[in-house]
């Protein structure tokens, strides 16, 4: 406002001094030139000022409606399609209830997205996944949900025990009715082991049936032979067993088992009797060290995250007490240096061990600055606290964020960190709101030898803040195990790495990893990588081309004959090369199920007070819908601001005012 009254102000004085004040004569014509003169110069000022106009308008809006309906192939094997696609069809159509909500539908089942159209061609099915997506995307407001599926998981989180604050109204697609039926449910197990070791395999067999007693063989084999049988006995109230055994193996490699429990006489669904699973049997495991002269958290969760591969043992010494040699270790990991640690830092460089720093506030930052010099902090006497930020342009190895903006901050001494060779950065700090470029978590290699460094203590949080979202550890273990596979490898023998399972069903997607390194070991996306998988029995092979896709080699296919596989990564017109096998079972997953499951969906909505329904209850729930008085539309006030210089029509009044003026003064001699 301040700029405005000056404008007037300016443009008052230069009109009236140009045609008042010099001018004797004070006739009318000067002062509508002096007008016009004011009039040119106050919309010119005006502009250049460019204020704001303000408008507020009141937009009613209204609740969201999030339907997730199950598009995974258990609904067509059902004959249940067509009644999804009913109720979808009612739904859109019945005009009360899209006056009421703002209505979105989405489609799940591997993955989640916008509902086009349905097609039930979905290989599993994934209950958790509109949930823990919804809790993303609508943060805001009460947003009701209905969810219509046959409430069959073969993936993902248990929904019963998901935080979801939203009301789920659950849709139950398909027959309730209870057959008689006996299934293996799940089946826990490591999927790596060691030659000679004992193998934990832990089975949950149900029986769902009304007599008193009923005995079935639990056999499992491999390669068609019997490594472990046992009787097991059910009765109506006694109907889950949890058959805990070992399994042993002599030979290395990729072990394939089907584990299967003897049908019931009338029973109508015998798919479920049968599990497969797959464990890799290797030499010897990866000896990892942990040095520490204190005792802290971060030290048990390093060690259970890398355990978490059966393929690595992890030894802790106080650094006082340790007696051993560097080099029986493929990894060195030095928690919170101080003097104590020279010895050991020597060794480490002389033998080019690979190694990893966790730095805190014990950390004697003036000994490890003086002790090596590939990096360096100036410290200050007070601390700070920062979270991590993913870096997706990370090049050295493959990894993937598992929601590190939301974990916890670590803490660490104030200060600046230079380094002296190139360095790469997979986390990043975020300093209260601000996202920065500082390392937290940074790796480096020179000469032979690979080493990272990890800028802060209390990791141990993200494991559980992991777990808190996740509802299980694999996600933050498989980062672990994928930083840790990179720093315990000799820096000669990775720079092509590829992920790919053992294990697949028929129409499951495959999808493949695969990461490949320069002769400077950075990321290099200029060379072309492909796969070649062979069938020898069934005369089949196939050759198939990586994409890029965020900073790394990405692959998918599916509609794979079963059989068993051979498979080939290769760099094309270079030697790196990577091998394997794999294995394609004549089995999908989703035709295990023949009738409908309501137990979770039916928990899930009485816990957030939502309802459930049933086949032939489309009109209830609409109604149910409509007459639930929590969802309102809700006033709000939008303010839309309107840059001054958008209004074209000042400056034609600018021209418009100058052409008049000078007009005049043409007319009247004035020029």
């Amino acid at each position: 406002m301040l700029y405005i009254i000056l404008a007037v102000f300016a443009a008052l004085t230069i009109a009236v001094f140009q045609y008042i004040f010099k001018n004797k004569e004070k006739s009318q014509l000067n002062y509508w030139l002096s007008f016009l003169r004011f009039l040119s110069i106050f919309t010119l000022l005006l502009l250049i000022i460019n204020p704001s106009i303000k408008k507020n308008s009141i937009e009613i809006a209204k609740p969201n409606l999030l339907v997730a309906v199950d598009n995974s192939k258990s609904i067509k094997n059902n004959l249940q399609d067509k009644n999804v696609e009913n109720l979808i069809q009612q739904l859109k159509k019945d005009d009360a209830l899209n006056d009421k909500y703002s209505i979105t539908y989405f489609g799940f089942g591997n993955d989640i997205q916008i509902l086009d159209s349905l097609n039930f061609n979905e290989s599993q099915t994934d209950l958790s996944l509109p949930f823990l997506e919804f809790s993303k995307m609508y943060k805001n407001g009460l947003n009701p949900t209905v969810i219509i599926s046959d409430g069959n998981q073969t993936k993902g989180t248990d929904i019963e025990f998901l935080n979801y604050k939203n009301p789920v109204f659950s849709y139950v697609i398909g027959d309730t009715t209870t057959f008689e039926d006996i299934s293996i449910s799940k089946l826990n197990i490591n999927k790596y082991t060691y030659i000679n070791n004992k193998l934990p395999v832990e089975l949950f067999v149900n029986y769902n049936g009304i007599k008193k007693n009923v005995s079935k063989k639990l056999n499992v084999l491999e390669n068609g032979k019997v490594v472990y049988s046992k009787i097991l006995n059910f009765s109506a109230s006694d109907n889950v067993k949890i058959e805990s055994f070992y399994l042993t193996s002599t030979s290395s490699g990729t072990h394939y088992y089907t584990a299967s429990i003897e049908t019931l006489e009338n029973e109508q669904n015998t798919i479920n009797n049968t599990k497969y699973f797959s464990i890799s049997v290797i030499d010897e495991a990866s000896k990892i060290l942990i040095l520490s002269s204190i005792i802290h958290p971060d030290l048990g969760m390093l060690k259970k995250s890398i355990e978490s591969n059966k393929q690595r043992v992890v030894t802790i010494h106080n650094i006082n007490e340790f007696k051993g040699n560097v080099s029986d270790y493929q990894l060195i990991i030095l928690y919170q240096p101080i003097n104590l640690f020279e010895k050991v830092f020597n060794e480490i460089s002389a033998k080019k061990v690979n190694y990893l720093i966790v730095s805190g506030l014990s950390t004697d930052w003036e000994f490890l600055n003086k002790i090596q010099s590939d990096f360096k902090k100036n410290v200050l006497s007070q601390t700070e606290e920062y979270q991590p930020i993913f870096n997706s342009n990370y090049e050295s190895f493959v990894s993937s964020d598992i929601g590190f903006s939301s974990f916890a901050p670590i803490e660490d001494l104030f200060g600046n960190v230079t380094f002296s060779l190139k360095f790469n950065t997979l986390l990043f700090q975020k300093i209260g709101s601000f996202e920065t470029e500082k390392p937290m978590l940074t790796t480096f290699h020179k000469n032979n030898q690979k080493a990272a460094v990890l800028f802060g203590e209390n990791s141990w949080k993200w494991r559980m803040n992991s777990f808190s979202e996740n509802k299980s550890f694999e996600l933050f273990d498989g980062f672990i195990s994928n930083l840790i596979q990179y720093l315990s490898s000799n820096l000669n023998n990775n720079r092509l790495n590829v992920i790919i399972n053992n294990l697949y069903y028929t129409n499951e997607i495959i999808e493949v990893s695969a990461r490949y390194l320069d002769e400077n070991y950075n990321f290099d996306d200029r060379v072309k990588l492909w796969i070649t998988i062979t069938n020898k029995d069934k005369n089949y092979i196939k050759k198939i081309p990586f994409a890029v896709v965020n900073n790394k080699f990405n692959l998918v296919f599916s509609n794979i004959p079963s059989g068993d596989y051979l498979y080939s990564v290769n760099v094309e017109n270079q030697t790196p090369t990577v091998s394997g096998s794999f294995k394609i079972l004549p089995f999908e997953v989703e035709q295990q199920f023949s009738n409908a499951n309501t137990s979770q969906l039916n928990k899930l909505s009485l816990k957030t007070e939502g309802e459930i329904f049933y086949n032939n209850q489309n009109d209830q729930l609409i109604a149910t819908l409509k007459s639930d008085e929590r969802f309102k539309n809700v006033q709000k006030l939008n303010i839309i601001k309107t840059p001054l210089i958008n209004w074209k029509w000042l400056l034609g009044l600018i021209i418009l005012s100058l052409s008049l003026e000078w007009f005049l003064r043409k007319y009247f001699g004035k020029i």
